[in-house]
C-alpha cells in the first residue's frame, strides 16, 4: 500500500492538473492543490485558536492528505460535473470513493497504519476541523479560479460565481474564514506561500515528472507520517504532529529565495551562512510582516530552523527519502541523468540507522520497479 500511494503521488499526483478542461494561465497539479489546502487550513486553525477555539491540527493535516488519495485513483472530477452527477444520483460519489479506499486498504501494509488512516478518513465527529478543511478547499479553488479569470473571464464566470457563493455561505459559519477574507495582509501571507506551486525542484535537470517544492512538501509530510508511525510502533516515541508540521514548513523560505542547489550554497566560504541571513530578512519582509506576532513566533522556527527540533533527524530522513523517490521515478521512466543522483541519495539513506528506513528499503523502494501505474477498480 505504501509504495503504491507514493508512486501514485509522484506520477498521478503531479500529472493531474486542476481546471484541465479550461484554458488557463497556470498549471496547478493535484499535489500543489493539496499543499496549499494544508497551509490555508493551518492558518485558519490558528485564527480559530486566536478566538479561543481548540483545534486538532494533527487530525487536520492527516485528514487532508489521506482524503486526497481518492483523486490519485479516480482523477480529478470538477465540482460542476460532480454537482450534475449528484443530481442524478446523490449517493454515487460516496460509493465510488468507498471503492477506492476499499482497494487501497486491501493492499499489504502494517495493520496499525491502515487502521489509523481509515479512522481519520471516516471520522465525522470533529465538526470544527471538518469545517476548516471545507473552507480551505473552497478558498484554494477561489484563488486558482481568480487568477485564471483575470485572462479568461467568460470561461471562468460560472465557476467563479459558484465558488464565491459558497464562500459567502461558509464565512457565515466559520469566523476564521471571514477574518481571512477581510484581511488583505493575511491573504498576502498565503499567496507568498502559494508561490511554491511554481518553484520546481531539480532545476538543473530535465524531468519527466517535474515536481514543485509545494508537492515535495506534501510528499515529505506523508513520509514523515509513515516513518514516524513505523518508529513509534516498535522502536521509539516521536511526536507525530511535530514531524508533520516540520515537514510542512521546512522549505517555505524557497518561496522567496527559489531553490538554490546545495553545491552552489557550498561553493564559496560563508555563502551558505549569508543565505541563512538573507532567508530570515526575506521571510520578515514577505511573510511575517503580514501576520500577528504570536503566529509569527510559532511558524518562524519551523521555517528557519526546521532541523533543530527533537524530531528533526527523522524528518530530515524523510526529506531525503522524498528526494530518493523523486529520483527513482525518473530513473524508472528513462531519465538517465537521474541514475547517479539516485545512487548518491540511496547511499546517504543507507547510512541512517533507523529500523523504519530498513522497512522502507526492504518493502517500498524495490516495489517502485514494478511495471504499471494505473489502478483498475
Amino acid at each position: 500500500m505504501i509504495w503504491t500511494l507514493l508512486k501514485l503521488m509522484l506520477t498521478s499526483g503531479i500529472s493531474i492538473k486542476r481546471w484541465n478542461n479550461f484554458p488557463r494561465i497556470e498549471d496547478i497539479s493535484h499535489l500543489d492543490n493539496v499543499g496549499f489546502i494544508l497551509h490555508v487550513a493551518m492558518f485558519l486553525a490558528h485564527l480559530e485558536e486566536k478566538n479561543g477555539n481548540k483545534v486538532d491540527k494533527e487530525f487536520l493535516i492527516k485528514k487532508i492528505i489521506f482524503s486526497s488519495i481518492k483523486i490519485l485513483v479516480i482523477s480529478d472530477i470538477n465540482s460542476g460535473t460532480r454537482t450534475y452527477i449528484e443530481k442524478v444520483n446523490k449517493d454515487i460519489f460516496s460509493k465510488l470513493e468507498q471503492k477506492v479506499y476499499d482497494f487501497v486498504f486491501s493492499l499489504d501494509a502494517p495493520e496499525f497504519l491502515k487502521q489509523d488512516m481509515q479512522k481519520t478518513i471516516t471520522d465525522r465527529s470533529k465538526k470544527l476541523e471538518l469545517s476548516i478543511i471545507s473552507a480551505a478547499r473552497r478558498y484554494t479553488s477561489y484563488r486558482e479560479c481568480l487568477i485564471n479569470r483575470k485572462v479568461y473571464e467568460e470561461m471562468f464566470e460560472v465557476p467563479y460565481k459558484e465558488i464565491m457563493a459558497s464562500l459567502e455561505i461558509k464565512r457565515q459559519e466559520l469566523k476564521s474564514l471571514d477574518t481571512l477574507l477581510k484581511n488583505a495582509n493575511y491573504e498576502k501571507y498565503l499567496l507568498n506561500i502559494r508561490k511554491l506551486s511554481h518553484s520546481y525542484r531539480w532545476s538543473k535537470q530535465k524531468r519527466i515528472f517535474p515536481i514543485t517544492v509545494m508537492a515535495h512538501l506534501v510528499l515529505t509530510t506523508f513520509l514523515s507520517y509513515i516513518i514516524g508511525m513505523l518508529e513509534n510502533d516498535k522502536w521509539w516515541k516521536y511526536n507525530i504532529y511535530e514531524m508533520l508540521v516540520t515537514a510542512m514548513y521546512h522549505d517555505i523560505s524557497e518561496a522567496m529565495t527559489w531553490d538554490i542547489i546545495t553545491p552552489t550554497k557550498k561553493a564559496i566560504v560563508w555563502f551558505e551562512e549569508i543565505l541563512r541571513e538573507v532567508e530570515e530578512k526575506m521571510l520578515d519582509d514577505y511573510l511575517f510582516y503580514y501576520v500577528w506576532e504570536e503566529y509569527e513566533s510559532y511558524v518562524k522556527w519551523y521555517m528557519l530552523n526546521p532541523w533543530d527540533w527533537v524530531e528533526w533527524p527523522l524528518v530530515k530522513v524523510c526529506d531525503n527519502l522524498s528526494a530518493l523517490f523523486e529520483a527513482k521515478i525518473e530513473v524508472n521512466y528513462g531519465s538517465t541523468n537521474f541514475i547517479e543522483i539516485y545512487r548518491n541519495v540511496k547511499r546517504k539513506i543507507n547510512s541512517y540507522e533507523h529500523e523504519s528506513i530498513n522497512y522502507v528499503l526492504k518493502h517500498v523502494i524495490d516495489s517502485f520497479d514494478s511495471s504499471g501505474d494505473d489502478i483498475s477498480l
